[in-house]
This record gives C-alpha cells, structure tokens and sequence, in this order.
C-alpha cells in the first residue's frame, strides 16, 4: 500500500522543446486545451510567483474548479504552484513540475510532482495527471502549436 505521505511522481517525455512545454503550463489557451482529463478547461493564470492559477474542468457533465497560486517561476526549467479544489482536502496541495531538456534539444522530460494530497485524494490525482499529460504530449507529437504565435 502507497504511503498517503508520499508524493505522486509522473513523468513523460514530450516531442517538445522545454520552452514550449514551460508556455503550456503557463498560457491559457494552451492550458485550455489539456488541463482536464476530459472534455476542455477555463483557465486563468498569471505565471509570476503570487500569481493565480485558477482552472475550471469542464467535461462528462460536471464542472470542477481548482485555485492556486504560484510559488515558484523558473522559466524554462521549473513551475510550483498550489492546487486545491473540492477533492484535494482542506489544506491547499503543491505541484511542482520540472522540465528537463533532452539530449537533442527537441525533446523535454516532465517530471510533475503532487505533495500533500489526503489519502483518498491520491489515485484519482495520479490518475488525472496521467491523462492530462499524455494529452499534452498528444498536442507536441501531432506538431500542433501549443501557443499562438509561438
């Protein structure tokens, strides 16, 4: 059994540069586009540290709403901001993605990690995370622009 004091570690690795993927976690429209593990998100963000990161999830008939802050901004090589929603328990969560560039330069590793999830919070989480990277990924590989006028 999971340790429920253990962060969730997820990592893939992204047909993109590190600068690309940095953009797509700190644009709207980009983060729109993949920020729900279904359907399309409203998001607001302002990538400074104190900004807000506000993402509304919208898909299969209900709509989830996630506040945070941003506690750190390292462009292109880090992001940390706060997560809490109404299925992340009463004290706000961090997520913490770093971004590591491949070794041709076209390529990033994410590593996103989630700390201080209650217990029941945890699969669900991993479980998002999951699929809302892979639809990340899914955008780099088809070549798509993640942000317009990138």
């Amino acid at each position: 059994m999971a340790d429920p004091t253990e962060p969730i570690v997820l990592r893939r690795t992204i047909a993109a540069p590190p600068e690309r993927i940095f953009r797509a976690f700190t644009t709207g429209d980009d983060l729109a586009r993949w920020m729900s593990p279904v359907g399309h998100a409203e998001v607001e963000v302002e990538p400074r540290v104190g900004g807000v990161l506000r993402v509304s999830m919208i898909g299969a008939g209900r709509r989830i709403e996630h506040v945070g802050h941003f506690v750190e901004v390292d462009p292109p090589h880090r992001l940390a901001f706060t997560w809490q929603s109404a299925y992340t328990g009463d004290v706000p969560t961090r997520v913490t993605v770093d971004l590591l560039s491949g070794p041709d330069g076209g390529t990033t590793e994410v590593v996103l990690r989630h700390e201080l999830l209650a217990e029941g919070a945890r699969t669900s989480h991993a479980q998002g995370w999951g699929v809302m990277l892979d639809r990340l990924s899914a955008i780099a590989a088809a070549h798509e622009e993640l942000t317009h006028g990138a």
